[in-house]
Formats: C-alpha cells, sequence, structure tokens
C-alpha cells in the first residue's frame, strides 16, 4: 500500500509540473490573441505566405528525406558514412546554413555566383534571397526528420509482404506504390507534421533569406511587432494564436486520418525485415553525397572562408586570409563570453531538467498505476503541435505581469527551452523504458528495493545510454536555439544564437562567421564526446 502511494504521488507531482509549464503559457497566448482581435486577417498575403511556406517545405524535404531513406535501405558504399553526414544538419542550426547559403548564392556577390561569372563566364545567377531560397534552404535544414522516421520504418517492414506481391506478378514499381509507400503513411505523416509545425514556426531562414526580399511570414511579422517602438505584444500574440490554430488542425487532421486503419506489419508470426532499392548503387550514393554537399558541407566551406577572407573575391591574386575576424568575436567583441555562457548554462540546465521530466513522465505512464496515464502523455505532446516562438509570447504574457523577478533572467528562457523540448525528452525515455522488461524491476522490489532503490540501482543504469544521447542532442538543440530567444533574451541574458543573429544585422558578415563557425565547432566537439560517453556507458 506504501508503494502504490509513493507511485501515486510520484504521478501527482509530475502532473502538476508538466501542466505548470505547459497550461499558463497557452492560456496565456489564446486569451491575448482573441482579446487582441483578427489582425493577421488584416495581412492576408502574409497568412499565405506563411501556410505556402510550411506546405512547400515540408512536400520538399519528404521528398528529399524520404527519397534518401529509401536510397540508402539497400547495399550502397560508404552506407554508414552517409548516414551520419544526413542527420548533421540537425546539429547545424539553421540560421547558420542560411547565412551560409546567404554568402554562397546572393544575386551580387554570392561565392557560387562570383565563381559561375568569372570562372565560366555563365549567365545564370543563382539567388537564395528569395521565397524559393528560403524554401530550398529550410528543406534541406528539416530533411533529416524524415529521413529518420522513414528509415525506421523501411526496417520495420516485413520482407514477406514485398514477397507476396512479386510472386503473383507486380512489378518492382507497383510493389513500391502499392505496398511499401501506403505502409509508410504513418510514418510520412509524422515527418510531414513535424517539417510542417518546425517550418510555419521557423524564424532564423525567413529572417536571413526572406526579409531582405520582402518575404514575410508569421514568425518574422512577430519579430517585426515586438521590435516595433512601442512593442505591439497583442497583434504580435494574434499571429502565435494562427500558428497554434495552424499546426493544431494539422496535427488534429493526422490523428484522424491513422485512426481510420491498421499499419502493423510485425507479429507474432515470422518476421524478416524488408531490404529496398537493391539496384543503381553508385546513383543512389552520389544522390545521397549531394545532399550532404548541398546541406552541410557547402555551408560550412562558405562559413570559413567569409570568416578568414579580408574581403569578398574569388580572385586568387587578391584572396587575403587573416585571423582577424576569429581574433575579434573570442577577444574584442564584448557578448561572446557573456553569450557562451549563458548558452552553456542553458544547455546543461535544459537538457537535465528535459531528461528529468521527461523520464518521470514515460515512468508514469509505462509502470504507473493511475488513471491519468493517458492525459499526462497526451499534455507532455501539446508542446509538439506549438511552435517555439508562440511559447515565449505566452511567457511574456504570463511573467511580464506577474510579481516573480523572472523576466530578463536566463530562467525565463530555461522555461521556454524545457517546456519546448519536454516532447523529445518523453519520445526517448519512452522508447528506452519499452526495451526494459517490468519483471527486472518487479524483481527489485521483491528482493526488499523501495522504489527509489529500484529506480537508482536498476532502471536509471540499464537506460543510461539513451539518456546520454538525449541529454546531448538537448544539449546541442539549447545552444543553437533562436526562434524563441530572440523574443526574451536581454542584454544580460543574451545567447551564442542570438550573438550571431545581432552581428549579422549589424552587418558583419565575416564576424559573423567566424562566431557561428566557433560555436559549431563546439557543438560538433559536443557531439562527438557524446558519442563516446555513449558508447562506454553501454560497455559499462
Amino acid at each position: 500500500m506504501t508503494s502504490f502511494i509513493t507511485d501515486r504521488s510520484f504521478g501527482i507531482v509530475t502532473g502538476v509540473v508538466v501542466a505548470a509549464l505547459v497550461f499558463p503559457p497557452l492560456i496565456a497566448v489564446l486569451v491575448a490573441g482573441a482579446g487582441a482581435g483578427f489582425a493577421p486577417l488584416r495581412h492576408p498575403d502574409i497568412v499565405l505566405n506563411t501556410l505556402a511556406f510550411g506546405v512547400c517545405t515540408t512536400i520538399c524535404a519528404l521528398l528529399i528525406g524520404g527519397g534518401l531513406a529509401v536510397a540508402l535501405a539497400g547495399d550502397v558504399p560508404a552506407r554508414g558514412t552517409l548516414e551520419r553526414f544526413i542527420v548533421m544538419p540537425l546539429y547545424l542550426t539553421p540560421l547558420l546554413t542560411a547565412m551560409g547559403w546567404n554568402w554562397l548564392a546572393s544575386p551580387h556577390s554570392g561565392l557560387l555566383n562570383l565563381i559561375l561569372h568569372a570562372a565560366f563566364g555563365a549567365h545564370v545567377t543563382l539567388n537564395a534571397v528569395s521565397p524559393a531560397g528560403v524554401v530550398f534552404v529550410s528543406a534541406l535544414a528539416t530533411a533529416p526528420l524524415p529521413f529518420l522516421l522513414t528509415s525506421d520504418a523501411l526496417r520495420a517492414m516485413d520482407a514477406s509482404l514485398t514477397e507476396a506481391a512479386r510472386v503473383h506478378g507486380a512489378s518492382p514499381g507497383g510493389v513500391f506504390r502499392r505496398i511499401v509507400l501506403p505502409l509508410l503513411a504513418p510514418a510520412t505523416l509524422a515527418a510531414a507534421v513535424l517539417v510542417f509545425v518546425q517550418s510555419v514556426g521557423m524564424f532564423s531562414v525567413p529572417a536571413v533569406l526572406g526579409l531582405p526580399s520582402g518575404f514575410t511570414v508569421a514568425t518574422t511579422q512577430i519579430y517585426q511587432l515586438l521590435e516595433s517602438y512601442p512593442p505591439r505584444i497583442a497583434e504580435a500574440t494574434a499571429w502565435g494564436v494562427l500558428l497554434l490554430a495552424i499546426t493544431a488542425l494539422v496535427t488534429f487532421a493526422q490523428a484522424r486520418f491513422l485512426s481510420e486503419r491498421s499499419y502493423a506489419t510485425i507479429t507474432g508470426r515470422a518476421f524478416r525485415p524488408a531490404q529496398h532499392g537493391s539496384g543503381l548503387r553508385s546513383l543512389r550514393a552520389a544522390l545521397a553525397w549531394l545532399y550532404v554537399l548541398l546541406s552541410t558541407l557547402l555551408p560550412l566551406v562558405a562559413l570559413l572562408w567569409a570568416a578568414s577572407s579580408a574581403f569578398v573575391t574569388v580572385e586568387p591574386k587578391l584572396m587575403h586570409f587573416t585571423p582577424a575576424h576569429f581574433a575579434y568575436v573570442l577577444l574584442a567583441y564584448p557578448k561572446t563570453w557573456l553569450a557562451a555562457t549563458n548558452s552553456a548554462i542553458l544547455g546543461v540546465l535544459a537538457a537535465t531538467c528535459v531528461c528529468a521530466i521527461g523520464f518521470a513522465v514515460s515512468w508514469f505512464v509505462l509502470r504507473g498505476r493511475g488513471r491519468a496515464r493517458g492525459l499526462l502523455d497526451q499534455m507532455s505532446m501539446v508542446p509538439l503541435s506549438m511552435p517555439a516562438m508562440v511559447f515565449a509570447l505566452g511567457l511574456l504574457w504570463v511573467y511580464v505581469g506577474l510579481p516573480l523577478p523572472i523576466y530578463g533572467t536566463l530562467g525565463i528562457l530555461l522555461l521556454a527551452y524545457v517546456t519546448h523540448y519536454l516532447p523529445f525528452g518523453v519520445r526517448s525515455t519512452s522508447a528506452a523504458l519499452r526495451q526494459l522488461h517490468p519483471e527486472l524491476e518487479e524483481a527489485s522490489r521483491v528482493a526488499g528495493q523501495d522504489w527509489l532503490g529500484t529506480v537508482r540501482r536498476v532502471t536509471f543504469p540499464l537506460i543510461k545510454p539513451a539518456l546520454v544521447a538525449t541529454w546531448v542532442l538537448l544539449f546541442v538543440m539549447a545552444m543553437q536555439e533562436v526562434s524563441a530567444s530572440i523574443l526574451l533574451y536581454t542584454s544580460h541574458s543574451i545567447v551564442l544564437s542570438v550573438a550571431v543573429f545581432d552581428l549579422w544585422e549589424n552587418g558583419n558578415p565575416s564576424n559573423v562567421a567566424a562566431l557561428g563557425f566557433v560555436q559549431l565547432v563546439v557543438s560538433f566537439a559536443i557531439v562527438g564526446f557524446a558519442l563516446r560517453a555513449r558508447e562506454r556507458a553501454a560497455i559499462a
């Protein structure tokens, strides 16, 4: 009886924490947005831009990510290396990717355009500073999401299904169209929702590549409203309500569609993973390397080139490389070390809090006995359908008017980060706990251990590798977050991503590149350290 009370109390405390994180900003956005009237309706062009941007980015990301997943499903040269490079944009923040492509393909001074005109005399001009460029770069940045989800779905597909279709005379194209694609519907829809929510809530790419070309979406409109004097917070919140309504409708439509039929392919019978795409090995590898070149290598080269060059030129005799820009951002720029310290503190705290709360939610949902398990699981997923900028607006309304000394500090940024990334922590720890059979914990309880001792000595050590990987991913994502930070920071709570954007707005491209490259080196070093730590945890 005592154990049951402890478990139930643990679930109640977890539910209160999650509700306190999710509902206040959500309610504040809805109330404030309703009080602001129908401001978005006065700008139908921006509404259409937002919808078109979200839909086009989603379609392009699904085609790229899903196509890469199918291309690498069979035997491909350097498949393991390609898979690691394809997910690299998850660690290369979209802000820096957009800046890299601005330097590569701006119509007048882009590196690729200068090379095309000087070396080949071509009259074609690449223009990334345009609506098409916004969609292109956003699709490159979000394609790893459908790649990961589609790859997992392909690996989990039973080969007997496709073999049965081939036995009955179906062509390879017919098998793919009638068997493979329908069974990929859940993964495809999940990826589509994730990409759509991320794209309509994305600020960095539309700000860097869209605003200079006159292409305004909801997020950049929110930023401009809050940057005006006096700040038009109520009108900005109305745009946040619009984003929330759009993402909520998309999430609801996905749930309704998937509830109408079954997609199960793994049963109690013999199961063999399917292998897809066994032909054209070199062509499929070349297409994958092309994506790696466009999404990662070229932006990184542009960053390093801009950070090391005294001025923009493609003439070898005029090129002059200097470390002056790195010296400036590391030694002279007053915001660098403050922003780096704040980002590191927020990254550590946010990753730790999300992992802790995610573990608590997952344990109660999968191991608890309360009736509210399903409700807690759904409540923890609410931030998945809310763009980070919408949460930031809600936090502004909640905590600016309260007597709590939190606005203008790292605390309000931490709240935004923890709430926004909570679904990632819950889903990662849930996957790890599902692989851990409950009988191991039950044996510990029978042997005399209480609930806390069982978690500390049995559950936690067994899921430690998954927790380490989740913590590192969350740390890197928090280090690179810009959509919420741009609305909540002050001069004392500035973070690295905002410092990079501030330099960009002030027209210092080489210094921006230097600071951005330093940020990337730190992020990649942390990723490498985390992978080694995960391997050591798995061996231990």
